[in-house]
């Protein structure tokens, strides 16, 4: 459900583009530097968004380095020196890992050893941030028995928006309704725009997805059907995270930032949607 936050990267000024790939590069190390280099796999595009935002409410200006990675050991690449704030978002990053490879073992039986691989990483994020993880844990519960429920994409949407307007508290202490109110439409943005990407393999594999009643079978007819259900829904999000968006004050990132609300969201939107249930490809960095 993580990793559809995009910058729009075709229409990204190189100088912003270098900026979002700092941040990315150095939550990679703090996450490395925290739970050890195999868990740099649980980055996503996602906890960048936190990164930028966090940098902001806290007023902290990052610090920009040059520096050789285990991706890039040739030629050193820039990134954000380590700082209370990625460590912060690393933090969140295992929790939010943790608990999605835990609901993909129990929806898809997938993940197994990738939770297992995390578990013994978890107590650590867990007492940093006890209510996030409680949060996140219950958050999830709700979302399963909704889906045994069989309620609705918007229902369960504002379950999954819930959980990440939690990153806000977790994220910094001096968060406020805006950070919340941005968090929680991208959360249900995410939770949409992943049904739509995996209502194919959802159908044919007989799993659950909101789009989809338990004897769908798969034509060009269903995706049809749940976009007009879904399109509404992705654009009202993007609006409102637009609208709260512009009343923040954004003093650090603010290109990067500025192309993810303006464009990313609407361009991940799209190439969804004209996917027509297919995987879409992501952006490398």
């Amino acid at each position: 459900m993580f990793g559809n936050v995009l910058i729009d990267k075709p229409n990204i000024l190189i100088k912003d583009y270098e900026t979002y790939r700092a941040y990315y590069c150095g939550l990679c190390k703090s996450i490395g530097k925290e739970y050890g280099a195999i868990l740099r796999f649980t980055l996503n595009y996602d906890i960048v968004l936190l990164a930028l935002l966090g940098h902001n409410y806290e007023q902290i200006e990052p610090t920009y380095l040059t520096e050789h990675c285990i991706t890039h050991p040739v030629r050193k690449v820039p990134t954000v020196k380590n700082n209370e704030v990625l460590t912060r978002v690393a933090d969140i990053n295992i929790i939010l890992g943790y608990y999605k490879a835990s609901d993909d073992v129990i929806d898809e039986n997938k993940h197994r050893l990738w939770k297992s691989t995390i578990a013994p990483k978890l107590k650590k994020a867990r007492e940093k941030l006890p209510e996030f993880d409680k949060a996140v844990k219950e958050g999830y519960e709700k979302i399963r028995t909704s889906e045994k429920e069989n309620r609705s994409a918007e229902r369960i949407s504002d379950l999954f928006g819930q959980i990440m307007m939690a990153c806000a508290d977790a994220l910094t202490t001096k968060g406020d309704v805006k950070l919340k109110k941005i968090l929680y439409y991208v959360g249900k943005w995410v939770y949409y725009i992943d049904a739509l990407e995996d209502i194919k393999e959802d159908c044919e594999k007989k799993r659950y997805n909101p789009f989809l009643r338990k004897d769908t079978v798969w034509s060009d007819t269903v995706f049809i059907e749940a976009e007009k259900e879904a399109r509404p829904c992705l654009y009202d999000c993007i609006d409102r995270i637009i609208e709260v968006y512009n009343t923040m004050e954004i003093r650090f990132g603010e290109g990067p930032l500025g192309n993810i609300v303006y464009r990313g969201f609407k361009a991940r939107t799209e190439q969804v949607l004209a996917a027509k249930g297919e995987k879409c490809k992501k952006i490398r960095l």
